[in-house]
């Protein structure tokens, strides 16, 4: 307990040197690793991947309107282009979501290491620390192409100026928050409220920290020029994607994972429709908004909603690590103590940011990638705790103190680099049969418009690389009439069976063209 009561104020700032040879060696191993996976995560794909890549191509070509979506934010598309000119290629397109994903992880590792400043830890310590964040930025990097890790980037700087409790001092300080936070809403709509309710919240507790009246009335000016200039950038992707959608919004992700976890709904409209146009949308399917006072069944369909979204948050982080709820139960128990005093502690700030990150993914829905940055705070927060334990005399007093100290860090990095260092070794090659069987198949002429009876992911992947147009998937139990009835109707070049469908004595006529020689998959020309 003497442990949790330690109180570390940081009213001195802690002079950090302009070179830190320890950090370069940490990014050149961070390079080296990248370049040596790179190899073994190029084929990686996913849906939002293809869509991000075709943004930024749509953008290349002049079709500026067109790119404009107010789903996917653009900032990822935007830093896409330049390495879309060295590559056209569906390949080079994923390869350069990589190659510029390991370069959003480098500057992220800066961040990191800037931001570690905000809690006290020995060199040693916050040595391991970054080390440590080696596998899990490329866990990031490589796992999937999202605009994820680009947000962590961005709001690791901005967390690195917010936490300073010297922040007030600088002008400059709330300009280069509203900068962060606008970037941060460029890369996914989320970072617009983000920003806004951890804006707020802190410059309140830098206000109400500040007891004279010069020290609040600079609080308010960084508050007031941060929020002025965060709306101004900001405002204006608000501005085009509201004229596009003729109505006032800042982004629709939200609101559609919020309809689609409702009651009401049947799931991602792509696998209820059955076959339909790409192009068009049935909006009987789109999930209805809802709210949760509108009725006492909806209340309660929330409220097991936030439960589930708990206990899933808790599952993602013990998976993370083992001690991660145990370094927030620590957190909370420094927490307590006085108002005047706590606002002087770093670990205040830590801890708002983790709930807050934390609270607004319960109420709607939660991935892992949405967290991913509790999970960079999280191994920060465990060295300023490594950091209080190393002071009692248990770790001072003996000549074994040292050898004490070692085996607590080693098994602390240990239990915090397991899980992305995993997901590395045992993921390599990931998405390489998509890439090959495209290759197959377009020796075998496959082009146009195709459907698949199921593995609709897999379907996908293979437009992208092959150029082709999926119709989607039939509904569950079509009959054999009405499939070759919708197959007529949209006029439909290939159908894809996966696996030991019976869907085969469906195709009557139509030729197999793959004589079995793809694993799992049968192809039916049409015509």
């Amino acid at each position: 307990m003497r442990i949790l009561n330690c109180n570390i104020t940081l009213k001195k700032p802690i002079i950090k040197s302009k070179i830190d040879i320890r950090l370069i060696i940490i990014l050149i191993i961070y390079l080296i690793l990248g370049i040596i996976l790179f190899r073994y995560y190029q084929y990686q794909i996913n849906n939002d991947g293809i869509g991000y890549i075709n943004i930024a191509h749509s953008y290349m070509s002049g079709n500026v309107y067109g790119s404009i979506s107010d789903y996917w934010g653009p900032l990822l598309s935007w830093l896409l282009i330049p390495f879309l000119f060295f590559g056209h290629t569906p390949l080079a397109g994923l390869q350069s979501t990589k190659l510029l994903s390991i370069i959003i992880g480098f500057f992220t590792i800066i961040g990191i290491r800037q931001l570690s400043y905000r809690l006290e830890m020995s060199e040693v310590i916050r040595t391991v620390v970054l080390l440590m964040f080696v596998p899990l930025i490329l866990y990031f990097a490589l796992s999937i192409i999202t605009p994820d890790l680009l947000m962590v980037c961005v709001f690791i700087y901005y967390l690195e100026i917010i936490f300073n409790l010297e922040y007030p001092n600088k002008l400059s300080n709330g300009a280069l928050c509203g900068i962060f936070g606008a970037l941060a809403y460029l890369s996914k709509s989320y970072g617009f409220t983000f920003f806004i309710a951890t804006f707020l919240i802190f410059n309140l507790f830098q206000y109400f920290r500040n007891s004279d009246r010069y020290g609040r009335e600079k609080v308010i000016k960084n508050l007031v020029l941060g929020f002025v200039i965060f709306l101004m950038i900001s405002g204006l992707w608000i501005g085009l994607i509201s004229i596009k959608d003729q109505k006032l919004t800042f982004g629709t992700a939200g609101e559609y994972n919020y309809a689609l976890v409702g009651p009401q709904s049947q799931g991602v409209p792509d696998y209820i429709e059955g076959i339909h146009n790409p192009n068009q949308i049935n909006s009987k399917l789109i999930p209805k908004q809802w709210s949760p006072f509108k009725s006492w069944n909806n209340f309660n369909y929330q409220i097991n909603l936030i439960w589930n979204n708990t206990l899933k948050i808790g599952t993602i982080l013990t998976n993370f690590s083992i001690l991660s709820l145990l370094i927030i139960l620590a957190y909370i128990i420094m927490c307590i103590q006085p108002p005047r005093k706590l606002l002087s502690q770093n670990v205040l700030y830590y801890l708002v940011t983790v709930l807050i990150l934390a609270g607004s993914f319960v109420v709607v829905v939660v991935e892992e990638r949405y967290i991913w940055l509790i999970f960079v705070l999280l191994i920060l927060m465990g060295g300023y705790l490594i950091n209080l334990l190393f002071k009692i005399d248990f770790f001072t007093k003996d000549k074994f103190s040292n050898v004490r100290k070692t085996l607590v860090l080693v098994a602390f990095a240990f239990l915090f680099i397991t899980m992305p260092i995993n997901y590395l070794v045992q993921n390599v090659n990931t998405g390489e049969d998509s890439y090959y069987q495209s290759n197959i198949l377009n020796q075998y002429g496959v082009h146009g418009n195709v459907a698949s009876n199921d593995n609709l992911p897999q379907i996908n992947y293979l437009a992208y690389y092959m150029n082709i147009t999926s119709f989607g998937q039939p509904q569950n139990n079509i009959s054999a009439s009405k499939l070759r009835s919708e197959l007529k109707k949209y006029k439909i070049d290939y159908y894809f069976i996966w696996d030991n469908s019976n869907q085969s004595t469906y195709m009557g006529n139509y030729s197999e063209i793959t004589n079995g020689k793809i694993k799992n998959l049968k192809v039916y020309s049409l015509n």
